[in-house]
């Protein structure tokens, strides 16, 4: 056999081996893709591929695998079933680590950091198990796992010097990328500063040549390139840096240098020079000595001297060797100094510079000349600008004034010439005198400096060698860079050689650069120089080595007299045989002086010595151990440890064993002696190391590795019982476990919640995190998951820590029981209801499953579904009810259902359901002939046409509406076409037929509903509309009524399936009797036997066979339209009625089990239901003899059809409600393990069950078990026979609780309790409680009495008011209350229970509770009624609060008193019971809350009698006592106070003070304002002007001073003119003057003014703010905006102010026109401020002004008070109250506003054009006054001169009487014809001012006087009835309005106005000017008397 077997392998080979010859072997694509998911997402790398992948390295790495597109997954094998997996061989570094044969997974891998660019590479090996070699082979997939690797660099330019706002191009390149990543660019100064750049926005491979390095290019090849260009404003040391936003965290930054683009060399500053005589001629040149080194010198050739100089720090001042210092006195070097610069291309440059008489002489090169004038002498009042294509600019500053010699001119010069910049200052001073200085700048686009400091002296130093013994002297050599001739003799050097001891010098030499020697090169090796000999120059000088110890000597090396350099060079004159180089303590760090190990660990320390001897030696080392306290002390070294139990005392290694040293710090200390053969020299070497010993690291150990499996239903443990303290044993450990499904987490320890382990876990912490060991139960953790577990222990302060990755399993597969309950044919059928259950059937409650529903189009698109609207279940469920109607219209032909079902745990599933959809017929037309007709005469026909569909035979419905869906609506069904059937066939025409009244509301309208259906039941619907009227004729009815009920009963005889149709046209007939029946109820003139025809029909209904649903259509629409009468009906009838019903409940119940359609089945409930609540609402409930069987028959009825409508109902889905008139139902489905056992929030519920079913398993129902609820709501009592019917006083409520059995039958139980809410009816009955300040007014107290006897329960009372307020309750015996004390005191809040005071016990028998709840318990009723001996007791009960109302209310607070009981009914024929059922905790004014507990519990027991199961339930209420109100007798009264009455007195009797002042400044104003002419006018000047001057508002603004005035025009200047204004008042504070004044000539256009002050009067300073000057000849007006403060100096009291003319295209400064609005709006539109104005401008007088104050202040105490009398007022706390009085008089404020606003508008604008005022001028001047106003010619003359600033005016005033007598004789009176004028004044009323009607003004004034008197009678109306407090409280609030109008409203108003107005740029236009206001005409005398 075996030779069998070795045969057919070796001929297996040779197939092998001939088809490896035939055909080379092909690999196949790998079958598996491998990805490698970290956070951020896949990284790559640039060289990836489908078989190549990357890793991002982390500790734990986790490899996800799947099968490869076209790996054969889907191909199935020979039985079916799919390809087998293949194996797969994992490979990590060359090391096998897993073996896998799956198609999918992950592999969990722990890695070690790899090197710094390396990675690990890991190899999946695939071959296929199905295959034959060598197509089973597959190619290999590399998986590289690496860290991310990121280069910083600069790609241009070059250098890492850079310019300011020179481009800088940065570069980084980076191993990995991701689809997550983003570099983060940011560098400070830079642009941008900030920058986002994706990793997938790589750039290509940058060119090789723009790399800094090669390896640099060589690594980013492989990489991913980025680049961005980066620009810096500023100079200085700038951070570049670039950082990966997400994982990993890396950073890498450059420093980059920015040099500024002109650096400073030197500056130069004259002495003061003459202008004249000291011309300046300056020479300079700049020479490049070397490449890096230039010159610079600038020589004074005119030797002006003085010159003041300054370097910048890299220069040095020199005087340079092959230059000669001028000899010519002529001549004087002012600077001469050389730098060092980076840079190339330097030339040598030249230039001269002179300044000869003000003109400025600029020479470089061969560069034309360049001249500036610089005019030291003239003013200049504006600045040039010079430009000149050499690069020159010329400026210049002056102040505006005349030459002074503080104020200099100065002119800046800027010139530039290649390299170098020139900042030129000349300073001219008093004309004559001038001072220049020099700015020297480097322009460092082509040169880089450097200071000193930078640039270190090259200076390089040998030794020659060691002395030989022919010699015995050395040389010492030394090197610097050759210099230029111009700078040899800067260098010096000093040589100092000192003794063996450096005590003394023995030698000491000076060497200049001429003692140079060639060829110093053969001194020292060529070999050891690092630089390039020829560029260098050497020196040299001989040592002598007098002694063989060597020689110390140093060479220092001066530049100039400014840089120095000292340098030790030992010389050599002696060899040591040997020597010691090193002896050092190996350490990791060689500048550590402190070694930390652990006390149980063992160590070593080893020494590193090295000898150099040429001859042979022995070394005796040595190791010394002391305790230390610190590296600072030093140790005792007379106690050294004992060093016996380490090994290597004697040697240069040193071992340490385990606890060998106690915790603490030791010295090791190593000495070596070195002992020379044959010689006695003996070399010592040691060093010494500090040694810590610690306690060493706790280990943590966790038993099963660092990663591990479990399986999901296994019980597992954390143990970490094997960690340990290796120091000792003794202590606890502490535990702390910790769990994550991210191990990033651990990085911050912080909490995240998506990355919690369990639902229970709150933090990082495990659930349970103490304890060495955990125990996980099964199936706690989900499935398919790593969870990353890490135990933290510590012991003191000591901690460690480890972690252990474990995966989890999946745990088994969800089983889904999918099940189909309702509409499951082959085809939906869209017009029913479709009804699925997709419960998991392994799913415990604690696996939390999550259902979720979608729905999918045949082409697998998900649709956008209505889940809310189109199910009754959501699609979060396990079941899913769809309603009817919903695929109509479908938009496919077919569906999928899906089902998705995930558990916490990590598990799930899924399922799909297709489904086709059964499309109703094609839709076509019906129509009814005729549409209008008689009902009971007209004969109507229903015609369909155009229907068709591919499932036939189609079979047509028409139903008649009834009323029965406006009564009665179930709230599951879609659309409710309750009626009777007209017609059920194939034909689509109906015979003829009557059909029945139209609704009369509508019309007549009747609606038919024709239902057009295919042969598998799915139906089109159309709607027609029939108008039928009443018969015409009613005589004719009796015989059509007995008619219609022959022909039901001939068709009701039929027993043939197939004349089903004729059974439904009997009902149908039977319907239109019931139905005329109606109609005749509603005709009096037709008299028949109602309760008899009603019987018949009944008795005719009840031969209608009921076998199908539509037959039980017919007979319940039958009844139904009959008992719409039910009061027409006696008791047979309806008890035939309702075994009728009886009967078809039963067949319905039936009929739903068999055909599993809930849609039309509950259709039919609502016309039963309609029948039941037609009967229980008619006379049988008034009747004395109830049947008590007939109401038990009501309820089994609508017993079953609860049971038929949960019969289509599915768990978890939404309640359904019934309605009817008379009462509700409300039908719940659930199962077991979401019915809540605890009782929910219920403040907004008022009729509610909740049953508590306890524990489930206590009764062995399974959590799936589905428990059906009914309740039943009546508004009145079902049951009027029993007890205690007149004493209920909430709505009954019946509730039915049952099982659902695996048959659906319906088991009732009784819950374990039940806690019911009961509405109360009828309203509440609630009494007002008189509430009022107390007799104190201390505290707010209201209460009330009532009579108790000694019968009396338990009493309650509910305090209702919208107050937050806590009441004192006091309860006191009888009615009198002085003196009395109370029996009890409760403490009631608003959002807590009621609280007993001193006594808790009282209230522990009172089962209700709650806010503002009091209970009176029963035991303190009965003892206050049996302590007198009486039967009856009065009960006074007292309410206290804080001080919040100040009159009696009785709206804030009302009592409501209750007293309830709770009734249980057990079924209708037992009695209403107390026992089971008590009052509830949660009972209020609005609801009553029971609780029912059943003593003896039978959940499941099935009643013996067929008796309803229904319970009921309702509350009574015991007799309540009468209430008596006792608010009078508590209550104050509240006394009249007069505050109101004296507050509006004395603000008429200030009014009217006011008034006699206002009127007066009126009638001042009103009079003729003089514009002044001045006396010293002539007739015969030529120039008249008009000139206007503003004296500013601020604060003593005006001027008691003579003023004088010269104005300055085009064609010359007037003389200083004296304003004359005596007697007549001016320039006061706020006023507008006007002069007229006359000029000898015509000035032409007006260019400035100039105005002069005597310094007399009171107030000699003066604000001028503005004026205007307007030429009378021609009307053309010149402003001027002064805004200035006129004051004398003494030392200049002739000082003048000149204010020239402001442009009318200049933009006003806002500022200032801010502030002049400002003013102007204060003085015109503030109500209060305007009536003690200065001035008062426009028609508005100060009388109006105060009477519309008066109005706006009393209307605003009006308000107030009214809002003091408004209700809500009375409900504020005390402690707010003044509070709220001043936020009342705000409100006040701002409501008073547009009343203010309207009145100040009509008196404003309405004002009429005042006539012309004519004034004969000029008045009689008196001497006295105008003495003083005289000025000299002289001084005139003095004033007129402006370029003579030095000449000293005479004092003004100081005149003669006789100077003053000939001016006044002259200049007034020496004409002949006197200068007499007519002044016509107009005032002109601006365009933006709006203009009203004449009558606005009365009305005005009406409204003024109107509320003045109404607001004066009402204000003392109410204010009279208010106590103290309240008005002065309202004293308060309008106090506060008063404040606020008049300092905040109306100045904030001018304020926020005046902002506005400058917000744009403001003109001269834009201020109110008089000329803009009032036209003045000037008519000589002699013309108005020719007109006159």
């Amino acid at each position: 056999m075996a030779a069998l077997l070795l045969l057919l392998l070796l001929q297996l080979l040779a197939c092998c081996r001939r088809g490896s010859a035939a055909s080379p072997v092909r690999l196949q694509p790998s079958p598996l893709r491998v990805s490698c998911p970290g956070p951020h997402g896949q990284v790559f790398q640039r060289q990836d591929n489908e078989h190549r992948v990357s890793c991002l390295w982390n500790s734990t790495v986790t490899l996800q695998y799947q099968p490869a597109p076209g790996a054969g997954l889907d191909v199935e094998g020979e039985e079916g079933q799919p390809a087998s997996p293949p194996c797969c061989l994992w490979y990590l570094n060359s090391a096998s680590v897993r073996n896998i044969s799956r198609w999918s997974g992950q592999v969990v891998l722990q890695t070690e950091a790899p090197s710094p660019g390396a990675s690990s590479l890991l190899i999946v090996q695939c071959s296929s198990a199905s295959c034959a070699a060598p197509e089973c082979f597959h190619r290999n997939v590399s998986v590289e796992i690496a860290e991310q690797d990121l280069r910083l660099f600069v790609l241009r330019p070059q250098t890492r010097v850079i310019q300011v706002w020179q481009p800088v191009e940065l570069g980084w390149c980076a191993r990995l990328k991701s689809a997550g990543w983003q570099y983060r660019f940011s560098s400070r100064g830079g642009v941008p500063s900030t920058l986002l750049l994706p990793s997938s926005e790589h750039q290509d491979t940058t060119s090789p040549a723009v790399y800094p390095t090669a390896e640099l290019q060589q690594t980013c090849a492989t990489y991913y390139s980025y680049r961005l260009t980066v620009r810096y404003r500023h100079p200085g040391i700038h951070v570049a840096l670039v950082s990966i936003e997400q994982m990993p965290h890396v950073s890498l930054n450059l420093s980059l240098e920015v040099e500024p683009d002109l650096v400073h060399v030197l500056s130069i500053s004259s002495k003061l020079l003459s202008v004249p005589q000291q011309p300046l001629s300056l020479s300079w040149w700049l020479q490049p000595l070397t490449l890096s080194t230039l010159a610079y010198r600038l020589v004074d050739t005119q030797a002006v001297g003085g010159w003041l100089c300054s370097y910048s720090s890299f220069t040095l001042p020199s005087n340079f060797c092959a230059i000669s210092t001028p000899q010519s006195l002529d001549e004087r070097v002012v600077a001469s100094v050389y730098f060092h610069v980076d840079g190339k291309g330097f030339e040598e440059l030249t230039g001269q510079l002179h300044l000869l008489n003000g003109t400025l002489s600029l020479t470089a090169g061969k560069e034309t000349p360049i001249h500036v004038s610089l005019c030291p002498g003239k003013t200049n009042s504006s600045t040039y600008i010079f430009r000149y294509k050499q690069g020159t600019f010329y400026t210049s500053k002056d102040n505006n004034s005349t030459f002074s010699t503080d104020c200099p001119n100065t002119y800046t010069v800027f010139y530039q010439y290649k390299e170098l910049s020139y900042l030129l200052t000349i300073e001219f001073l008093a004309l004559q005198w001038y001072k220049f200085k020099m700015y020297l700048y480097m322009n460092q686009k082509r040169a880089l400096m450097r200071s000193l400091a930078e640039r270190d002296l090259d200076v390089h130093v040998f030794s020659s060698g060691h002395p030989s013994f022919l010699q015995n002297f050395s040389y010492l050599v030394w090197f610097i860079p050759a210099q230029h001739p111009m700078l040899q003799c800067e260098w010096t050097f000093y040589l100092q050689l000192f003794g063996t001891k450096k005590d003394h010098v023995v030698q000491s030499s000076t060497y200049t650069y001429s003692d140079h020697v060639k060829n110093v090169t053969r001194f020292v090796r060529r070999s050891a120089l690092p630089f390039d000999a020829e560029k260098y120059t050497g020196f040299v000088a001989k040592v002598n080595c007098a002694s063989s110890a060597p020689t110390s000597a140093l060479l220092s090396v001066r530049v100039n007299s400014r840089t120095a350099k000292t340098i030790e060079a030992p010389v050599a004159c002696e060899q040591r045989e040997c020597r010691i180089l090193r002896c050092w303590i190996q350490r990791p760090d060689p500048r550590s002086i402190i070694l930390y190990k652990k006390r149980a660990l063992e160590f070593f320390l080893f020494v590193r010595l090295h000898v150099d001897c040429h001859i042979g030696y022995s070394i005796k080392p040595s190791w010394e151990v002391y305790p230390a306290r610190d590296t600072k002390t030093e140790p005792d070294w007379s106690k050294p440890v004992n060093t016996s139990s380490m090994f290597g005392v004697k040697m240069i290694h040193l071992t340490i064993p385990a606890n060998t040293l106690d915790y603490g710090l030791y010295l090791f200390y190593f000495t070596a002696e070195v002992s020379l053969i044959r010689t006695s020299t003996v070399l010592n070497a040691r060093d010494m190391i500090y040694v810590q010993i610690e306690r060493a690291d706790l280990v943590v150990n966790i038993s099963g590795g660092s990663v591990r499996t479990v399986g999901f239903s296994e019980r597992w443990t954390l143990d970490g019982s094997g960690s340990s303290d290796p120091d000792s044993q003794e202590g606890p450990l502490l535990f702390t476990w910790y769990c994550t499904k991210d191990s990033a987490d651990y990085r911050t320890m912080k909490f995240k919640p998506k990355n919690r382990c369990h639902p229970l876990q709150k933090d990082l912490r495990w659930i349970t995190p103490s304890g060495p060991i955990q125990t996980v139960p099964p199936e706690s953790l989900p499935g398919s998951t790593l969870y990353y577990f890490r135990l933290e222990i510590q012991k003191g302060t000591r901690k460690a820590y480890a972690d252990q990755v474990v995966e989890i399993d999946p745990g088994p597969p969800l089983i889904l029981d999918v099940k189909c309950i309702e509409n499951c044919g082959r085809s939906l059928i869209p017009t029913e209801r479709f009804a699925i259950s997709g419960k998991c059937s392994n799913c415990k409650p604690s696996n939390k499953p999550l259902y979720y529903w979608s729905l999918f189009s045949d082409s697998s698109k998900e649709i956008n579904f209505d889940w809310d609207s189109k199910t009754s279940t959501g699609r979060f469920g396990a079941y899913l009810s769809i309603h009817a109607l919903t695929f109509t219209k479908p938009a496919y032909e077919s569906y999928v259902l899906r089902l998705s079902v995930t558990t916490w745990d990590g598990r799930s599933a899924s399922f799909k359901k297709p489904f086709a959809i059964n499309s109703p017929p094609e839709a076509g037309r019906c129509n009814i002939r005729p549409r209008y007709g008689f009902a009971f005469q007209t004969k109507f026909v229903v015609k369909c046409r155009g229907f068709s569909d591919s499932h036939l035979p189609l079979t047509y419905k028409v139903i008649v509406a009834s009323n029965v869906p406006q009564t009665t609506t179930v709230s599951s069904v879609v659309e409710n076409t309750f009626g009777t059937i007209l017609y059920f066939g194939s034909e689509p025409k109906t015979p003829p037929s009557f059909l029945p009244l139209g609704l009369p509301s509508r019309w007549y309208r009747l609606i038919l509903y024709v239902q057009v259906r295919d042969s598998f039941g799915s139906f089109t619907q159309v709607s027609l509309r029939a108008y039928v009227r009443n018969p015409l004729s009613t005589r004719s009815l009796p015989a059509v009524f007995h008619e219609l009920l022959a022909s039901a009963s001939r068709l009701s005889m039929s027993t043939s399936a197939q004349q089903i149709g004729d059974r439904l046209r009997a009902g149908y007939l039977v319907y239109l009797a019931a139905s005329l029946l109606n109609c005749i109820k509603k005709t009096p003139t037709v008299l028949l036997p109602q309760a008899q025809f009603r019987e018949t029909v009944v008795k005719a209904a009840l031969n209608i066979s009921v076998n199908s649903i539509m037959e039980v259509n017919q007979v319940v629409a039958v009844i139904s339209e009959l008992t719409e009468a039910v009061e027409k009906m006696h008791a047979m009838s309806q008890d035939l009625a309702i075994g009728k019903l009886t009967e078809v409940t039963g067949i319905l119940k039936r009929q739903r089990t068999q055909t599993n359609w809930s849609e039309g089945a509950e259709i039919q409930t609502s016309g039963i239901l309609r029948c039941l609540s037609n009967v229980l609402s008619g006379d049988v409930l008034h009747l004395k003899n109830v049947s008590e069987n007939g109401i038990q028959h009501v309820f089994s009825i609508m017993e079953g059809v609860t049971d038929v409508v949960f019969w289509g109902k599915v768990p978890e889905e939404i309640e359904t409600l019934i309605e009817t008139g008379h009462w509700n139902i409300t039908l719940k489905k659930k199962e077991a393990w979401n019915i809540s056992n605890y009782l929910p929030a219920t403040d907004t519920c008022h009729n509610c069950f909740y049953p508590m079913l306890g524990k489930v398993n206590d009764s062995g129902a399974a959590p799936d078990t589905v428990f059906s609820t009914a309740i039943f709501e009546f508004d009145e009592s079902p049951f009027p026979w029993l007890d205690y019917t007149s004493d209920i006083i909430s709505m009954v409520m019946g509730f039915k609780v049952a099982e659902t059995k695996a048959n659906d039958d319906l088991v009732p139980i009784m819950p374990e309790r039940a806690d019911i809410f009961l509405a109360r009816k009828g309203g509440v009955a609630t009494f007002n409680l008189l509430m009022g300040p107390d007799k104190t007014e201390a505290y707010t107290i209201g209460g009330f009495n009532f009579e108790i006897n000694h019968t009396a329960t338990s009493v309650y009372f509910q305090i209702m008011t919208k107050l937050k307020v806590t009441f004192k309750v006091l309860i006191f015996e009888g009615t009198n209350l002085t003196d009395a004390q109370p029996v009890a005191s409760f403490s009631a809040f608003h959002n807590m229970p009621t609280v007993a005071n001193g006594n808790e016990t009282i209230i522990a028998d009172c089962s209700v509770t709650g806010p503002y709840i009091v209970c009176l318990p029963k035991d303190l009723l009965t003892t206050l009624a049996q302590k007198n001996g009486v039967d009856t007791q009065n009960i006074s009960v007292v309410l206290e609060t804080h001080y919040i109302l100040r009159y009696p209310n009785q709206k804030v607070v009302s009592i409501y008193i209750f007293n309830d009981q709770c009734l249980f009914l057990n079924g209708v024929g037992s009695e209403w019971s107390r026992d089971p059922c008590v009052i509830g905790p949660l009972t209020n004014w609005e609801k009553v809350h029971c609780i029912c507990i059943p003593a003896m519990r039978s959940r499941r027991s099935v009643p013996a009698l067929p008796a309803p199961s229904i319970k009921f339930l309702a509350a009574k209420v015991i007799v309540l006592p009468n209430t008596v109100d006792l608010g009078r007798n508590l209550i104050a009264d509240i006394p009249k106070n007069p505050l109101t009455l004296v507050t509006v007195l004395l603000i008429f009797v200030v009014f009217l003070l006011l008034c006699c002042w206002a009127i007066r400044r009126d009638r001042i104003e009103r009079e003729i304002k003089y514009i002044i002419v001045l006396p010293d006018n002539e007739a015969s000047d030529e120039g008249t002007f008009l000139v206007t001057l503003y004296t500013g508002s601020r604060w003593n603004a005006g001027t008691k001073a003579e003023v004088f005035l010269q104005l300055i025009g085009q064609y010359g200047r007037s003389k200083f003119r004296c304003l004359w204004h005596q007697p007549s008042p001016a320039f006061r504070r706020g006023s507008i003057d006007c002069f007229l004044i006359t000029t000898s000539k015509n000035l032409g256009d007006i260019r400035s003014f100039k105005v002069m002050l005597n310094n007399d009067g009171a107030s000699p300073t003066w604000f001028l703010s503005r004026a205007e000057v307007e030429d009378m000849s021609t009307r053309k007006v010149w402003f001027f905006l002064c805004r200035k403060w006129l004051c004398l100096d003494k030392n200049n009291p002739s000082r003048t102010w000149k204010f020239s003319v402001t442009d009318t295209q200049t933009p006003l400064p806002k500022f200032d026109y801010f502030l002049i609005n400002f003013n102007r709006r204060l003085t015109e539109y503030h109500l209060w401020l305007s009536i003690f104005a200065p001035v008062i401008a426009g028609g508005f007088t100060r009388f109006q002004r105060l009477s519309t104050f008066l109005a706006v202040l009393l209307f605003t105490l009006l308000v107030n008070i009214m809002f003091f009398n408004a209700e809500k007022n009375d409900e504020a706390p005390i402690y707010l109250r003044y509070l709220r009085s001043i936020a009342v008089g705000i409100e006040c404020a701002l409501l008073t506003l547009p009343v203010e606003m309207l009145i100040i508008t009509l008196f404003k604008y309405s004002q009429k054009d005042p006539p012309p005022v004519v004034t004969k001028m000029y008045p009689k001047v008196d001497s006295r006054y105008w003495n003083n106003c005289i000025i000299s010619e002289k001084d005139a003359n003095v004033i007129d001169t402006e370029e003579e600033t030095t000449v000293n005016s005479p004092q003004v005033g100081k005149r003669s009487q006789k100077s003053s007598s000939n001016v006044l004789e002259g200049g007034i009176f020496s004409k002949g014809r006197r200068l007499s004028a007519t002044i016509r004044q107009l005032r002109k009323i601006p365009d933006s001012e709006p203009l009203l009607w004449w009558w606005c003004v009365p009305l005005a004034w009406g409204l003024v006087l109107t509320i003045t008197v109404l607001s004066s009678f009402f204000i003392v109306l109410y204010g009279l009835s208010y106590g103290y407090q309240t008005s002065r409280e309202w004293l308060i609030a309008s106090g506060t309005s008063f404040l606020q109008n008049v300092f905040f409203n109306s100045i904030l108003k001018s304020l926020l106005f005046s902002a506005m107005s400058t917000m744009r740029p403001r003109y001269t236009e834009d201020i109110r000017w008089v000329t803009q206001e009032k036209h003045v005409e000037i008519n000589s005398a002699e013309e108005t008397q020719r007109g006159s």
